[in-house]
């Protein structure tokens, strides 16, 4: 797994911050990051478009790369908003630079570079332009520092750099082997990633919610804060139970956690708001997972049906995950049915999606093993 795609698990849904005073247009950007919560992008689109349009400051550029950035932590293979996110970026890029450079040495300036410079980072790891992608993340994280610095008191770009931290910190162990050498790789600060983003949770100005999500995400990856996690997942579905990444989330956190009574118990719930592909399917998928989890193959087996056969056909609409999870599930029924072959070609295919997009751990480890031997079911 590449380093950016690794920090795509860690960037889901970074809708970015303006700490600004109070003014029309930072209100009109609070209203349009809470659309995004709500899952409501068409609404979210009509006030990027007021901002663009009224602002006078790159405010809605801004905004428009996090949007970006929010639909590729989705799924990031998706071109369609390269040419858009490097438009946003540039205007951000040009407005914040000219600032900086006439002396108006303030934290708002910093502010959006760092969240641009940040977009660009990712934009180019995802392109396997590495070495573009570590400088950037370089700067990310000099503008971000130097936004507290001219501020202390700007608590939202905390949540950006403490991003930006962990990323840095958790790269794989080749690359932070040869970090030495890679002199343009972000160094990491773990003991402040964390803190940072509960920092922004509790006292941020304008996107707490944003910085929780993030938190619980990383939450997720230490199995000890895993409570945790589900505590800060289960706010956001209660406030924003339109948002079908939170209902998900949530869900795949119960089932890692082995609590399959209660990731049907969410799923059913959340399949009873009438919910649209893929999400529908991937919500059966998980069910499907509990039903084996709780030793029912034929109820997991019933589920599977259900799920639309784009998944098992083509994976040009759909993330790269989310084609794992199904694939995982297919070869370990194939394997219950006693069909082999079949699972093994399953679970070396998962193993070959993984070269070209991420693929959870946890899959992985149930591919390898069902290579060496049939999946059966837990006593």
């Amino acid at each position: 797994m590449s380093t950016i795609q690794q920090i795509s698990i860690y960037l889901l849904l970074l809708l970015g911050s303006v700490q600004l005073a109070a003014s029309p247009m930072s209100d009109l950007a609070r209203t349009g990051t809470h659309y995004r919560l709500l899952g409501d992008f068409e609404n979210a689109a009509t006030v990027e478009r007021k901002l663009i349009a009224e602002a006078n400051s790159p405010i809605g550029h801004v905004f428009a790369i996090n949007t970006i950035i929010t639909h590729l932590t989705w799924d990031e293979t998706e071109t369609t908003y390269d040419e858009a996110l490097l438009h946003h970026a540039g205007k951000v890029l040009n407005w914040c630079e000219a600032e900086l450079a006439g002396d108006r040495n303030y934290a708002t300036a910093y502010h959006y570079c760092g969240q641009a410079s940040f977009a660009l980072s990712y934009h180019y790891g995802l392109k396997g332009q590495y070495f573009k992608a570590g400088q950037l993340g370089t700067r990310t994280i000099e503008y971000l520092e130097s936004a507290l610095a001219t501020d202390p008191t700007l608590t939202d770009a905390k949540m950006h750099l403490g991003v930006a931290y962990y990323a840095a910190d958790n790269l794989p162990p080749f690359i932070r082997m040869f970090s030495r050498f890679l002199w343009f790789v972000p160094s990491g600060n773990s003991e402040k990633s964390l803190p940072y983003l509960l920092e922004v949770v509790e006292h941020g100005d304008q996107y707490p919610d944003v910085a929780r999500y993030i938190y619980s995400t990383l939450l997720m990856e230490d199995e000890a804060r895993r409570p945790s996690a589900r505590e800060q997942l289960q706010t956001l579905v209660d406030r924003y139970p339109g948002n079908a990444r939170f209902q998900l989330r949530l869900i795949s956190l119960l089932l890692t956690e082995g609590e399959f009574n209660k990731t049907l118990q969410i799923a059913r719930s959340y399949l009873d708001n009438d919910p649209i592909e893929p999400e529908l399917s991937l919500a059966r998928i998980w069910m499907a997972r509990a039903y084996l989890g709780l030793g029912n193959h034929e109820l997991a087996d019933r589920m599977f049906q259900k799920i639309d056969p784009l998944f098992g056909k083509s994976d040009q609409d759909l993330p790269g995950w989310s084609i794992a999870w199904h694939m995982l599930t297919d070869g370990q029924l194939q394997d219950l049915r006693g069909r082999r072959r079949l699972a093994r070609e399953t679970y070396a295919g998962i193993l070959a999606l993984a070269k070209s997009t991420y693929v959870n751990q946890v899959i992985l480890d149930a591919a390898r093993a069902g290579l060496l031997k049939p999946y059966r079911l837990a006593p």
